[in-house]
């Protein structure tokens, strides 16, 4: 399987897990992209293409290795569950978590620690995994490491410097919802990208 192919079913395969211990949980579009600072779901305004809200992961986050990946994933299904059940849990464009955020991060097996001030900036984030949730989640790391060893993630382009990312593609399968990823396209370039599902190859629509 491709480089593409195989990190994005890992992620999707991830958030499974999380949907089977927590079902509130969307279905969701991964996206994989070097630029932009969104750490949350991105909710489409029309429900008549695709409902599902879009995951993003950052290419720094999966060079960061698994463990990295489950707290990013662990943070985005807090919010996930927070706008599911009405919550506001953010304040000054989204950087600030508030209260409701590490009340509802306890769901999901973090919790903030006792007598600590929250971020002057941040406000409640990141929340750290408590050790009955760092134990939950160890078989999902392992099977993370598994999955993504000898993957080259040196082929993931890098960030542009200036904060700005360059052009992106984003592909998609055959599969019925399509799966989607966004890559550079220098990495596109060097080959075909085949989905493991369907069969297809992941093609610019």
């Amino acid at each position: 399987m491709d480089t593409g192919a195989r990190i994005l079913a890992a992620i999707e395969t991830a958030w499974e897990v999380l949907q089977e211990r927590h079902p509130d949980l969307p279905d969701v579009r991964v996206v994989v992209d070097a630029g932009g600072a969104r750490h949350n779901l991105a909710w489409p305004e029309d429900s008549a293409e695709d409902a599902r809200p879009e995951l993003p992961v950052r290419h720094d986050t999966l060079r960061a290795g698994s463990r990295a990946l489950v707290d990013q994933l662990l943070h985005l299904a807090t919010h996930a569950l927070c706008r599911l059940r009405g919550a506001s849990e953010t304040s000054n464009r989204g950087i600030r978590h508030n209260k409701r955020f590490r009340e509802m991060a306890t769901e999901l097996g973090m919790a903030w620690p006792q007598g600590e001030a929250p971020h002057p900036t941040r406000g409640f984030s990141p929340v750290p995994l408590t050790a009955e949730g760092e134990a939950a989640y160890a078989p999902l790391v392992a099977a993370l490491d598994a999955t993504l060893a000898g993957v080259d993630l040196e082929e993931l382009e890098p960030e542009r410097t200036g904060g700005r990312s360059g052009v992106r593609l984003t592909l998609r399968c055959e599969c019925l919802p399509a799966r989607s990823f966004q890559i550079g396209p220098t990495v596109a370039a060097t080959g075909p990208i085949v989905c493991g599902v369907c069969g297809a190859e992941f093609t610019e629509k």
